[in-house]
């Protein structure tokens, strides 16, 4: 056999091989019902729900200890002359519990930025420039240019002249997949207070930050219908609330935060009540309204935490700390000690004194001098009950 004719055979016996390999790959698809893909690829939907699964593992985040800064500003005159009380004053508080590593990761400049940008409205990259730029801008209830000057003790805040403004930021809530953080404002202005809560989600998996169409879709059929559904939650709180009923909402909130059972809407002062209101639906009745990412986040995610701590605006005018005065004791000299024990010795011995029972004496037939009375024949005055 020449060797054109051995290539010749061996070519057709691949190709006979390679036949019978696909007529018995054909006939076990048959045979099992299935028509998936002989490399085992899966739909678009599981791959979704895989890549939320993958890397699961998750570290505590770590926080920085809450941190109070306060700065006080006053003009440099008064409004009325010679009123002491018509000075304007400013008075900024800042309270934060920043991150320093989330999911074991201490590098989150998208999170850093967008905190900065919803709590102190500056652009700078850093918390501590932010809080200053913040800090340092004095807020005055009328333009008063650069007629001021700074405070190292808190000025008296009065009605009119007075602000105060506050900023808060800590976390709300983490989990595996979720961390929120809560950032409340409050200013009082001289005669009102205002107050509202902003918060920032993070995908602490894919490390990015989660914005309100992130979340929910955008679409203006669906907005009413879920309008719809807070109203009708809204009926539900009402029935428990007597005279203190709360309004119907006419628009759905921008602000909104995804707790552990569902996404809580913020109603601002005014909008269906004289005060801030939270309004949640549940995760299970917000599923035409939420985007396919966030479901498979919400269906994928466990070891939620809620952080409970007591970070509450300062007051406006803080009470005054009372001193305790201390107690002082009498100081008796060596010399003196003789003349003081002599003066109270009479005091201590009337003081505890109680008269010996005695037997009755009987008639003599002599007078008593009027006036006297006792066996001492002393009168008692320094004794006598009221």
């Amino acid at each position: 056999m020449t060797k054109k004719n051995l290539l010749i055979v061996i070519l057709l016996l691949a190709i006979i091989d390679l036949v019978a390999g696909g007529w018995y790959v054909s006939r076990r698809i048959e045979a099992s019902g299935k028509s998936q893909s002989l490399f085992g690829q899966r739909d678009s939907t599981e791959v979704i729900a895989m890549a939320d699964t993958v890397g699961s593992t998750s570290q505590a985040d770590v926080f920085d200890k809450l941190q109070h800064n306060t700065f006080y500003f006053i003009s440099n005159s008064p409004s009325v002359k010679g009123d002491n009380s018509t000075y304007y004053t400013s008075t900024k508080h800042v309270k934060v519990r920043w991150p320093k590593k989330i999911n074991g990761d201490d590098n989150f400049e998208a999170l850093e930025k967008e905190l900065i940008k919803k709590a102190f409205g500056n652009t700078q990259s850093v918390m501590k420039d932010a809080r200053y730029v913040f800090l340092n801008t004095p807020e005055f209830n009328k333009p008063i240019g650069d007629d001021y000057h700074s405070l190292v003790k808190a000025p008296t805040v009065h009605p009119v002249y007075g602000n105060v403004s506050q900023v808060l930021v800590y976390p709300y809530m983490t989990s595996n997949r979720l961390l929120v953080m809560e950032i409340d404002k409050s200013e009082y202005n001289g005669s009102t207070t205002q107050e509202n809560s902003t918060f920032v989600h993070y995908d602490r998996l894919k490390r990015r930050v989660l914005s309100r169409l992130d979340i929910l879709v955008a679409d203006a059929s669906k907005e009413s219908k879920l309008l719809k559904a807070i109203n009708k939650k809204i009926d539900n709180l009402n029935q428990g609330r007597g005279d203190n009923r709360l309004q119907h909402a006419l628009n759905v909130p921008t602000e909104i935060c995804c707790g552990k059972k569902g996404i809580i809407f913020q109603f601002k002062h005014g909008t269906i009540a004289d005060s801030p209101i939270e309004v949640m639906i549940d995760y299970d009745k917000m599923e035409n309204f939420m985007t396919e990412d966030f479901k498979q986040l919400v269906m994928n995610n466990d070891g939620y935490k809620l952080y409970k701590e007591n970070i509450a605006a300062e007051p406006i005018n803080p009470k005054p700390q009372t001193v305790a005065k201390p107690v002082v004791t009498p100081t008796v000299k060596k010399s003196d000690t003789r003349s003081y024990k002599k003066k109270n010795y009479n005091y201590k011995r009337y003081k505890n004194f109680k008269p010996k029972r005695t037997r009755k004496r009987g008639y003599s037939g002599a007078r008593h001098r009027s006036g006297h009375h006792g066996y001492s024949g002393k009168r008692h005055w320094n004794r006598r009950r009221y």
